[in-house]
């Protein structure tokens, strides 16, 4: 699993049928576009105050156009949001300065919930930086589980 100081990028996208549209859930646009990649900014894990035993899972999302933002839950408008502002504020002020943001901006960064997240996007992308002295393989294919079944038992050549 990637974690903060791996410096990995990751970005995300919602698989849609067809050219890139709109995401549209019951009838309703989600302000997020199909067939679309997003880079994935944060991944935060912060106290509620409101509730000590469940923590706040949030993510912070940019589309690269710099438009079109999720208007569901946590977004800059949201109830959520108004609720927990000065929460996140004093988040991003521990910030280092060059990942601080400011809140509310219309610059296609938003916030989503991890839940809505899960529920809305259908491809994570993950990329690591490896040591120069690591060797790589790359393919095209799906993960099956005939091809991820995990490393052999022994070294082979």
């Amino acid at each position: 699993m990637a974690r903060d100081g791996d410096q990995c990028l990751m970005g995300c996208s919602i698989k849609g049928m067809g050219k890139e549209g709109p995401q549209v859930v019951d009838g309703a646009p989600t302000g997020l576009i199909l067939n679309h990649a997003y880079s994935l900014n944060d991944i935060m894990e912060i106290e509620d105050p409101y509730d000590k035993n469940r923590p706040l899972r949030l993510l912070r999302l940019r589309n690269p156009w710099g438009n079109s933002e999720w208007n569901g839950a946590w977004s800059d408008d949201s109830d959520e949001m108004k609720k927990y502002k000065k929460v996140i504020e004093k988040y991003i002020n521990s910030l280092p300065p060059d990942e601080q943001f400011t809140l509310g901006d219309n610059d296609g960064t938003f916030m989503m919930h991890y839940s809505d997240w899960k529920e809305s996007f259908s491809t994570l992308f993950l990329n690591l930086d490896f040591p120069e002295d690591w060797t790589g393989v790359r393919f095209n294919s799906s993960w099956t589980q005939g091809n991820s079944g995990g490393l052999p038992n022994t070294n082979t050549d």
